[in-house]
């Protein structure tokens, strides 16, 4: 339907799936890649067939310490740290922002299909108003000849 839902499905390099989700809002997936090959990841938005969604996610890369790799990394100096730590802030503020950009394109639709029913209900509120106004001159005018025919 219309309420950023959307399935999902995360096959592997066999064509094995690992992730399959229905009618979901949002996620967050880990998982370790145990083959190399080619991820598929397969969004449908059969539900809805006049809503349009954005779709976004992000796919992060990380290498994990190997035995091999430790002796290698212990040699790193001190600027090298600085620069991988900086490098790792930076992926988080870059994540950080994108998750509150997607916020704001859920909240603006919510504030868009809002403003619109407050708009359509202000006009027939005012339609209300206008067809009781008239109703009453009607019922006043009714009783004033309804007297005057009696006399």
């Amino acid at each position: 339907g219309g309420n950023f839902d959307i399935d999902y499905e995360v096959e592997g390099p066999n064509n094995r799936q690992l992730f399959k989700g229905e009618a979901e809002r949002q996620g967050d997936f880990v998982f370790t890649a145990t083959q190399v090959g080619e991820y598929a990841f397969c969004f449908k938005n059969g539900l809805a067939s006049f809503a349009d969604k954005l779709v976004e996610f992000d796919i992060t890369v990380e290498d994990e310490a190997r035995p091999e790799d430790i002796a290698k990394r212990a040699k790193r100096d001190e600027v090298m740290s600085s620069v991988v730590g900086i490098a790792s802030d930076l992926q988080q503020i870059t994540k950080f922002m994108k998750y509150f950009r997607l916020r704001e394109n859920r909240n603006f639709a919510t504030v868009s299909s809002t403003e619109s029913r407050v708009w359509w209900f202000s006009i027939l509120e005012s339609m209300c108003v206008v067809l009781v106004a008239v109703i009453q001159v009607y019922a006043i005018r009714a009783l004033f000849t309804a007297k005057r025919s009696r006399l």
